[in-house]
């Protein structure tokens, strides 16, 4: 039997000694109660502990112990979550993520295709639209929204100028302004990008995707995908 014990813990396993001779930084809740004990037993019979006192250490010990429990839970949960947004992320390769870029993106033209996007309105917005430019700055066409309640628009050019005619591939420059409280505002926007790889950082239990235009994004940023 101390055989098998000793291949599992060790040649120095000595079940009869283990607990005295183990060096320990921190007390269990076995030696909690033996000093207790100790105390209750070596009390001045003149003086004797106060039940409240007495009481007030168990739930002392009891707060502690709780403490300790949770915050195990907590890692555990921490663990889970890691492990699930590592999962979901890695399904993500390949696929398009809507993501913040600000008050102005590139999006890259292809004949034929549309670029989609969305805009968002922190506060009641009139007169809203989405404008886009040509690699030298100059408008080509707009898109009006309308008033925006606060919340988040999709939306989608299909490429054209203004007047209908189809425009050269290449890279143009979407904006999203409005007027908020009668001041004319730039408005937040996102666009959709496509996830190239992913990486995780065990250490930070953090998740990244690495998008096909060179950012570098967390999971928790991604608003959808398709």
């Amino acid at each position: 039997m101390v055989e098998g014990l000793e291949q599992v813990f060790g040649g120095s396993y000595n079940p009869g000694t283990t607990q005295i001779n183990e060096s320990r930084e921190e007390l269990g809740q076995e030696d909690f109660f033996r000093l207790m004990v100790a105390q209750l037993n070596n009390q001045d019979p003149t003086k004797p502990l106060d039940n409240t006192e007495f009481l007030g250490q168990l739930a002392q010990f009891s707060t502690v112990s709780g403490i300790d429990d949770l915050n195990g839970s907590f890692s555990g949960l921490v663990s889970s979550l890691f492990a699930s947004q590592a999962m979901m992320a890695a399904q993500l390769i390949d696929r398009e993520v809507l993501v913040d870029t600000g008050n102005v993106y590139s999006a890259s033209l292809v004949p034929g295709e549309s670029v989609s996007g969305s805009v968002l309105a922190d506060n009641l917005t009139s007169g809203a639209r989405v404008v886009i430019y040509d690699e030298f700055g100059n408008p080509v066409n707009s898109l009006n929204l309308g008033t925006l309640e606060p919340g988040a628009y999709q939306f989608e050019w299909d490429g054209k100028a203004q007047d209908g005619s189809e425009l050269d591939a290449g890279n143009y420059l979407i904006a999203a302004e409005g007027y908020v409280n009668g001041a004319y505002t730039s408005l937040s926007m996102q666009k959709y990008s496509q996830v190239s790889s992913v990486s995780v950082d065990r250490n930070n239990t953090s998740v990244l995707l690495h998008l096909d235009n060179g950012q570098d994004i967390s999971f928790s940023q991604v608003s959808e995908f398709r």
